[in-house]
């Protein structure tokens, strides 16, 4: 995958991580305009796809968006 890098300025009082941060924020953006598959989102913010998908719960952002029909066939699974 073909890399780019950014300037960010964070303040000097931030006291999280913010390279972690700012990849995580990056990717569920991505995510969230349907860029980017949840796996692939979870590589760019450098974390398991687990912990991405609590993340996005956590936000309120569905991971999995599943019809009618899929849940009726997951069910019958």
């Amino acid at each position: 995958m073909k890399q780019k890098a950014v300037v960010v300025r964070i303040p000097a009082n931030y006291s999280g991580d913010p390279e972690r941060d700012v990849r995580l924020a990056f990717a569920i953006e991505l995510f969230w305009r349907g860029l980017v598959s949840v796996g692939l989102a979870a590589e760019i913010a450098g974390v398991p796809i687990q912990d991405f998908i609590y993340e996005l719960k956590r936000r309120g952002i569905k991971p999995f968006e599943y019809g009618e029909e899929e849940i009726k066939e997951e069910l019958r699974a």
